[in-house]
């Protein structure tokens, strides 16, 4: 599946924008773009498109997550597709006119791919690349995990599987620890089986620990019974006690209530009423009398000022005259000034009128005197243009003469020039010799050029090593194809594989025979364990005995300690088997296990051996091949290597060749061409030597070319030279008389201009500049005068005429007495009775203020004091008295009656809180009938019976809980119960701990299985283009990949061009990140040779790398290309040359 062209309609960032991927020969399209260009969305939309949007989406900060929606124009091999990918939960896939498609019209073009996998397998971006440089690293060197994390893209196999070990190993092991849940769990069982057996109850020890239990807890109620009936005795003694001085209190307080008698009921604070009345009506007369004083001096000081309402009614105008007499203050001495300035300007005219010969009268008459402006500006443009025409007829009259001068110098060169010729056959000649360009550098570079490939080529077959040879029988040989080595070495390794997991198992079985004899010999010895055979064997040797007996063959006096000892042998031998029938069982099954163990042992010798023949079989093979060859002893895992230096030594020898091929028809070429050159010289007139190189000769050649073409040039130009000042001194003589003309006309029109001046007419250009400039300056300065008099003098003078008229008009209202003083007096005066007036008005307001607060004063104290009286109103009505000394009597009265009622009501509450609930009647009577003295004593002697009784229950107590835990611990508790619980647990977790076991060791071994079965199906192929891949993205610095077969699990290293391995530990971060990008690359393409081929999405993959590593990454991308669909994003726009340079000009490259 390809794309033929993306719409990113509303997505991301972007809106209605569509790319194209045109199709070619190599399906590769760049994408360039500055960072927040939108590559990664660009990404994700390509993932979202196929595999439909998730739920939640980064995507919608521009557009709403409801209106999200992507396009595509895909194909295969058989069919085409347009689509859209909207934001849904269902029925996302539409078409371009939003019909709903179904959810399988992808399937076509997807085939079994999930996002997941498409993620995995067809996408790769920096980050990825690093990671899985990392995971290579973490796999330890193991090929198989290496290969397999490469090829899938996940880069957590290595942390999975030794989590899977690690868990098996804590699940169970062959050796017990304390630490596998197993044993831990085996270890709870043995502790339950014992706790259950001492869980046994005995019936006669049971009883009487009952019976002693119940007698003790009959005599602990007895003593507790008795220690409440003290405990109650002396609570009533204490109450007693207690109450005795609170019952005391509660009746004086009744007889001093009682000897009271009557007093009126006042308020609890009418003393604090009374005070404060008392206290308020002292404050406020005070400030009664104070607020009167205040009003009649106040009144008085009002009486004492007069305000001026006259002059305050034109205060705006006096102000406003003030600021004006301020302002116009200077105008007098600024009149005299201007006046002198005046003066001055009409002296500096009267100056000029006598150096003009003008009557200076007055300033009407030099006015009237004053030429015209347009006179004035005929002249002067007169005056201007004189230089010009004479500076034009100056250098008319030169130019003409100079001419004449080169039309006769170009005359003489003329004659003095000669004409020669160049033969074509010198032209042909030299036109080969510049083909070849500098040929004796040709000769030297061609012949160098022939150093380096022989060089090269006894190089590349020194690198052969034991197995060179020369070109030619090089040549000849004809190897097997790549293949061929490729099957014949996947071949071996299958069965080398296969020898090192026989030899490992072989290993293990027979430490694990070992381990078993060992397990039987320890049973044996320690266990003192009779097998079946021992029995048989001894009741054959008592059956013995006692036959001999029976048949008389020994008497029975001889025969029969034999027979009781025979007997007694049979017997021990009997009861020890039935009393370890157990381990008897165990030993049994360790013999059965040993000889399952030798019997798998001896397959493994047999496998062992039969995988050991076919290695050898195969390189037996593989020799004599090679011997036919002439390649004696070639190793089959180095011949793959030694086919690339001899394929680098064919090209090399065939580069010789053709070196020396174009070497020898270069001799030959300089040859000919050094023979033709000498001919031509000598018919041209030119001396050759013999000893000349062709590129001396070519140089003379080009000299006497050179030569010729120059003086015939020079004869050309001097001829058109001469044409041209020909042509050109005519009209030079044309513009002379033109100029001559010019100056006669001007010399007319000055001199009716000096007419129409009054100057006379033979006045110099200089005289006339002059006059001009004096009557310009004649006219400025009456300008200036009649500006001073008209907007300076005669406008200060208005403005002092305005100001003493208002003076006059203001002071007939504010100070008429002034009339006819000067203007300034008058304003003077006016301000100063403003000011007066302004201050006696502010006077008089404040002093109304004053008046106003007094008298508010004075009102407010009368109405405190009318309040205060009024206050105390009610307490004298109801106290039934007229003044305030009765008053406070009545009030000391009442405060005594509520202070003892209080103390009544006080002492009845203490009494009835602390009394036990009892009522008061009750408390009194208990008081009464009570001897105070004697309860003290009383009270110790029962003190004294609580301690004796608590001691005791101490005593049973103790007593008592012995029992009961010996009474628990003979039965009826629940240890039985409780340990049968812990027993069956026990056996759960071991269940448990078992399976767990099965499930996770299987899974890692299952895991093992499938990268070991990975790695024999791909390691050949695989790792051969990867090594290409590698080498090239290393630039040669690493030969190729190499696995160590020797080393356990197998491991892969890279091999250097100085032949030193590498070990992936020992790689830089850089090569680890080129190892992992090789190996995926190499994987990828094998994966598309045998699936449906998808768009590899890159991004970013070479943001580390330099242009020359770059351009060999982008060379294996070239190769991928060919196979599918590679889209490579970038933010580095100087890739794209690089991507020129490998792909052509055609490259589809996009700018986003």
């Amino acid at each position: 599946m390809r794309f033929h062209r993306l719409d990113l309609i509303k997505y991301g960032k972007f809106s209605d924008c569509s790319i194209d991927f045109p199709g070619g020969r190599q399906d590769f399209h760049l994408i360039v773009g500055p960072n927040e260009a939108g590559k990664s969305t660009l990404r994700s939309a390509i993932v979202d498109l196929l595999f439909g949007m998730p739920h939640f989406s980064s995507m919608g900060f521009l557009h709403p997550l409801t209106e999200l929606r992507l396009g595509a124009h895909i194909s295969n091999k058989s069919a085409t597709l347009e689509f859209h990918r909207a934001k849904a939960q269902k029925q996302s896939l539409r078409s371009p006119q939003n019909s709903v498609l179904a959810d399988t019209a992808l399937g076509p073009f997807l085939g079994a791919a999930d996002r997941n996998f498409f993620e995995q397998m067809f996408g790769l971006d920096h980050k990825k690349l690093v990671e899985g440089g990392n995971s290579i690293l973490n796999a330890k060197n193991d090929v198989g995990q290496v290969l397999f994390q490469a090829a899938a893209g996940v880069g957590s196999l290595g942390k999975i599987r030794d989590a899977l070990v690690e868990e098996a190993g804590k699940l169970w092991a062959p050796r017990k620890s304390a630490d596998r849940a197993y044993y831990i769990a085996a270890q709870q069982l043995e502790d339950a089986n014992a706790a259950l057996k001492q869980a046994t109850v005995r019936t006669r020890e049971w009883t009487e620990a009952s019976r002693a239990a119940e007698s003790l807890q009959e005599m602990i109620d007895n003593e507790r019974a008795r220690h409440a009936e003290l405990q109650v005795e002396r609570n009533r003694l204490e109450r007693i006690r207690r109450l005795a001085p609170l019952l005391r209190i509660f009746r004086e307080s009744e007889k001093q209530l009682n000897a009271l008698g009557e007093a009126a009921d006042l308020p609890a604070d009418a003393a604090s009423i009374l005070s404060a009345a008392e206290q308020d009506i002292a404050k406020e007369s005070a400030l009664l009398e104070l607020g009167n004083g205040a009003i009649r001096k106040t009144e008085h000081e009002l009486g004492q000022i007069q305000v001026d309402e006259a002059v305050l009614g034109i205060a705006a105008d006096i102000e406003k005259l003030g600021e004006l007499r301020l302002r116009y203050g200077a105008h007098e001495r600024d009149i005299e000034r201007q006046k002198t300035e005046k003066s001055i300007l009409w002296r500096d005219i009267c100056t000029a009128c006598t150096q003009l010969g003008w009557q200076s009268g007055s300033e009407e008459a030099v006015a009237e005197r004053l030429p015209t402006l347009l006179v004035r500006r005929e002249l002067g443009q007169l005056a201007h243009e004189r230089s010009g025409l004479i500076e034009g007829l100056r250098a008319a009259e030169q130019a003409e003469d100079v001419k004449l001068s080169e039309i006769k110098s170009l005359t003489d060169q003329l004659s003095g020039l000669q004409s020669r010729e160049v033969s074509p056959a010198l032209h042909a000649v030299l036109a080969d010799v510049r083909r070849l360009g500098d040929p004796d550098a040709a000769m030297q570079k061609q012949q160098a050029t022939l150093g380096r490939k022989s060089a090269a080529l006894e190089k590349a077959l020194r690198e052969l090593g034991q197995w060179c040879m020369p070109f030619s029988a090089l040549t000849a040989i004809k190897p097997p194809g790549q293949n061929t080595i490729s099957r014949l070495m996947q071949e071996r390794q299958t069965f080398v594989a296969d020898r090192r997991a026989v030899s490992k198992r072989r290993d293990e079985l027979k430490m694990g025979i070992a381990h078993t004899r060992l397990k039987i010999s320890q049973l044996r010895k320690l266990g003192h364990i009779s097998t079946r055979e021992e029995v048989l064997q001894v009741r054959s040797e008592r059956n013995a005995a006692w036959s001999a007996i029976k048949e008389n063959e020994v008497s029975l006096q001889q025969g029969a300690d034999k027979f009781e000892a025979a007997l007694f042998r049979a017997d021990e031998v009997s009861d020890i088997q039935l009393d370890n029938v157990e381990k008897v069982t165990e030993l049994q099954g360790l013999q059965h296990q040993l000889e399952r163990e030798e019997q798998d042992l001896s397959a493994l010798e047999s496998q062992y051996a039969f995988l050991n023949e076919e290695v050898g079989k195969r390189d037996t093979e593989w020799a004599e091949f090679m011997l036919g060859l002439g390649l004696a002893d070639l190793p089959l895992e180095e011949s793959g290597e030694w086919l690339a230096k001899r394929e680098a030594a064919l090209l090399a020898g065939t580069a010789c060749e053709e070196a020396d091929d174009e070497f020898r028809l270069l001799s030959t070429t300089v040859l000919e061409l050094k023979t033709g050159l000498m001919k031509e010289l000598r018919e041209a007139g030119i001396q050759t030597d013999e000893g000349d190189s062709l590129s001396m000769l070519g140089r003379r050649v080009e000299t006497f070319m050179s030569s010729v073409d120059t003086m015939e040039t020079q004869r050309k130009t001097l001829a058109a030279q001469l044409d041209t000042a020909q042509t050109s001194v005519k009209t030079l003589q044309q513009t002379s008389g033109l100029a001559r003309a010019a100056i006669n006309r001007w010399t007319q029109t000055w001199s009716d201009a000096l007419e129409k001046m009054a100057l006379p007419t033979d006045s110099s250009v200089a005289t006339v500049e002059g006059a001009l400039g004096l009557i310009q300056d004649v006219e400025e300065k009456l300008r200036k005068m009649r500006e001073i008099q008209v907007e300076r003098i005669d406008t200060m003078r208005a403005d002092l005429g305005e100001l003493a008229a208002e003076a006059s008009r203001l002071a007939l209202t504010g100070a008429p007495e002034v009339k006819g003083e000067p203007t300034t007096q008058i304003i003077q005066l006016l301000t100063r009775r403003l000011t007066a007036a302004q201050e006696a008005a502010a006077e008089t307001a404040r002093l109304k203020k004053v008046l106003r607060d007094a008298q508010e004063q004075t009102a407010k104290a009368e109405k405190a004091i009318k309040t205060a009286r009024a206050s105390l109103r009610p307490l004298m009505e109801r106290a039934g008295v007229d003044s305030h000394g009765l008053l406070a009597e009545a009030i000391a009265r009442s405060d005594a009656k509520r202070r003892l009622q209080a103390e009544v009501t006080s002492a009845r509450i203490n009494l009835l809180e602390v009394g036990d609930g009892l009522a008061l009647e009750q408390i009194e009577k208990e008081g009464d009938a009570a001897d105070l003295p004697q309860i003290a004593v009383t009270l110790m002697q029962i003190d004294t019976d609580l301690s004796e009784a608590v001691t005791r229950l101490n005593t049973l107590s103790a007593d008592h809980a012995n029992s009961s835990r010996t009474l628990a611990e003979i039965g009826g508790s629940d240890a039985a119960a409780k340990a049968e619980a812990q027993r069956q647990q026990a056996i759960a977790s071991m269940t448990d701990a078992a399976e767990r076991y099965v499930k996770v060791f299987t899974a890692g071994r299952l895991l093992r299985w499938s990268i070991e079965r990975y790695r024999e199906e791909k390691q050949g192929p695989l790792l051969a283009r990867a090594g290409v891949l590698f080498s090239k993205f290393t630039l040669g610095s690493f030969h190729r990949l190499v696995v160590d077969f020797e080393r356990e699990p197998m491991s892969l290293e890279g091999l250097r061009s100085n032949g030193k391995l590498v070990r992936i530990a020992e790689m830089s971060d850089g090569t680890r990140d080129q190892l992992y990008l090789a190996l995926r690359l190499a994987a990828l393409e094998l994966h598309l040779e045998q699936s449906m081929p998808l768009p590899f999405i890159a991004d970013d993959l070479f943001i580390n790398y330099d242009d020359a590593r770059s351009e060999a990454g982008l060379e294996a991308l070239q190769a991928l290309s060919g196979q599918t669909q590679v889209i490579f994003l970038t933010h580095h726009a100087h890739l794209a040359p690089s991507v020129q340079r490998v792909f052509g000009k055609q490259a589809n490259v996009v700018m986003l």
